[in-house]
């Protein structure tokens, strides 16, 4: 396999979902956050994982739902922080200015967080004042000289217009971070597809992430999920794509359940769960759906196959395919939105 041949890297991060609790309820949100799950794991059954990360000399992503909802989470940062294990926080920052004088006691890898669209439209899908925290949450990050810090919007038919907008705003204000456009899934509250986006839409956006782009001033590129479609649309950069689910990452949920990708979370898809075994043993055991990875019968006779490896595995799960066979409309597919 690829591991055997030393050619990835065993695991690159962990991204663990520490709670279910969200004090915003999007619509179109891949984890259906709100309440707190009542078995989520506790404090100890956390140190425990934290220190089988550190023998495996990994990162650990704290997510969620809201993370900073977790009343313990300041203690497991600095926990992770002691076993010299490095962090990166996913959060939509509503609350990390109260809560920085205890975050910036720690070096982050990593700040990911959400914006929707321009201050009123962001505010009305989650709260008054929440764009200005998110700015603010940037800001500081930034001041702390963390390496990575990601802007992720999901994009759907709602906010689609609203993308250069907001693009000035970035450009203008946060010229440092990363920003990410990711399609809207059909996954989590979103599972019915209210949000889709069609292929003229998708078009749309990769005639902006072109523009974007080439403007300069503000790094623009297709959500990690999606960069497939890169070479498909000559947005983007057009480099190879690499999914590495299961692969060099992988997702623990709220519960302890171990799973190669969040986004498709499906109980049957579970490799164990750190409950029942440490976390270490079902890296190195589990995963056998990834290992190697075959292309899709799908993808059989695509062009593209070599480049993007089959594309986003989540989305493949979902939909049993992935975008190309809705753009590809000129090769007698006339009926490929119907796909969606």
């Amino acid at each position: 396999t690829l591991h055997q041949l030393g050619l990835l890297k065993p695991l690159s991060f962990v991204q663990w979902l520490v709670t279910n609790r969200c004090h915003f309820r999007c619509a179109y949100c891949e984890a259906s956050a709100g309440e707190a799950r009542p078995d989520e794991l506790n404090t100890r059954e956390a140190e425990a994982l934290i220190d089988d990360l550190a023998l495996l000399r990994t990162r650990l992503l704290f997510s969620g739902g809201e993370p900073l909802m977790r009343e313990d989470l300041p203690h497991l940062i600095r926990y992770a922080h002691d076993k010299a294990v490095p962090v990166g926080l996913v959060s939509n920052g509503f609350l990390v200015p109260s809560l920085w004088p205890r975050l910036r006691e720690v070096p982050w890898f990593l700040f990911f967080t959400s914006l929707d669209g321009p201050a009123d439209y962001h505010d009305g899908i989650r709260a008054p004042g929440s764009f200005d925290r998110v700015m603010r949450s940037l800001e500081l990050f930034a001041r702390h000289q963390t390496p990575v810090l990601l802007v992720n919007t999901v994009v759907h038919q709602d906010n689609l217009a609203l993308l250069p907008v907001l693009h000035e705003h970035l450009r203008a204000h946060v010229p440092t971070v990363r920003w990410h456009l990711t399609p809207v899934m059909a996954v989590g509250r979103n599972r019915q597809a209210a949000y889709r986006l069609d292929a003229d839409n998708l078009r749309e956006l990769a005639m902006f992430v072109r523009q974007f782009d080439r403007a300069g001033g503000l790094r623009v590129a297709w959500g990690e999920s999606h960069s497939y479609l890169q070479p498909l649309l000559g947005a983007g950069g057009g480099k190879p794509f690499f999914c590495g689910a299961g692969l060099t990452r992988c997702s623990i949920m709220p519960d302890g359940s171990v799973v190669g990708c969040h986004q498709a979370y499906d109980p049957t898809l579970t490799e164990g769960n750190i409950r029942q075994q440490s976390f270490s043993h079902i890296w190195r055991h589990g995963f056998a759906r990834f290992r190697p990875r075959d292309l899709p019968a799908v993808c059989a006779g695509c062009a593209q196959a070599p480049a993007c490896g089959g594309g986003c595995w989540a989305e493949m799960q979902i939909r049993g395919h992935c975008w190309k066979p809705i753009l590809d409309l000129d090769a007698g597919n006339a009926d490929g939105t119907n796909l969606l």
